[in-house]
């Protein structure tokens, strides 16, 4: 959605509150307005400043976004509560492109908080499973009590092919321990896979190296890149990227158009 005043402040109200670990929760927010999946929004707390979190889910004027209390604004934003207002601008950026995977396999790889980036987007797909030869989620964490939306992981497994590792054992876990690209190893991804990824960047580094193994063209391989933006409207250069603006010319990229810049650098 285009917003007329990028940077004007709408108030709305928190209709619910979830606790997702320690220090993450989702917050279930009334608005009009009207993001799509793969956007994210500017969340602005009073005397302390505001965040870009990506839209975790959408119902009728219900959003969703899942925040983690990593930094002064996030930690104040995580005391709210249901009935509490919070203030938005957005939504912002570009969106998960469905259509590209029509007739294929698609395939959803994510890393703790990157989750959420594909959340929305994985339930899109659950509602429209026909128009696709497959749907593959791999998601990782980083251990047991890390996991994100355990109450939806039933659903999930009896509509895809939902596969989710850990990266230490705990005896409270009986499935797949190990970096996500063990999973990515031992999947069945075809060669015209497309394929939508959010996470950190070495995960992202090394889950590309994986699946080009497997001849996936990194034309198909999309990724939300999880960048700090400050304006939002391409003119602050906080969130530049090579020759990008995270913000405003994504967050979502074809990796065959950052590749160049994103190992460039060390991660």
């Amino acid at each position: 959605m285009t917003v007329c005043n990028p940077y004007m402040l709408k108030k709305c109200v928190i209709v619910e509150k979830i606790k997702e670990t320690e220090d993450t929760y989702t917050f279930r927010i009334e608005t009009d307005i009207q993001p799509v999946p793969g956007q994210y929004n500017m969340i602005y707390y009073f005397g302390i400043g505001e965040s870009p979190i990506t839209v975790a889910g959408k119902k009728d004027s219900i959003i969703e976004h899942t925040i983690r209390a990593t930094g002064d604004v996030t930690s104040h934003i995580d005391s709210l509560r249901k009935g509490d207002f919070l203030y938005l601008r957005g939504s912002y950026g570009n969106y998960w492109d469905l259509e590209k995977a029509g007739g294929k396999q698609l395939v959803l790889i994510s890393g703790g908080l990157g989750l959420a980036a594909l959340k929305w987007i994985k339930e899109e797909a659950i509602r429209r499973k026909k128009d696709f030869k497959q749907v593959l989620s791999l998601y990782g964490s980083k251990n047991y009590d890390s996991l994100l939306y355990r109450y939806h992981y039933d659903r999930w497994f009896s509509e895809i092919d939902f596969r989710i590792t850990l990266d230490k054992p705990d005896p409270r876990w009986k499935g797949n321990v190990g970096l996500i690209t063990e999973l990515i190893k031992k999947a069945d991804i075809d060669k015209d896979a497309v394929v939508f990824m959010c996470g950190p960047d070495p995960m992202v580094k090394f889950s590309v190296i994986e699946l080009e193994k497997k001849g996936v063209s990194l034309d198909n391989i999309f990724v939300s890149m999880e960048r700090h933006m400050k304006c939002s409207v391409g003119t602050c250069g906080h969130c530049m990227f090579g020759p990008f603006f995270v913000c405003k010319d994504g967050p979502i990229f074809k990796y065959s158009e950052i590749k160049e810049f994103f190992e460039r650098k060390e991660v």
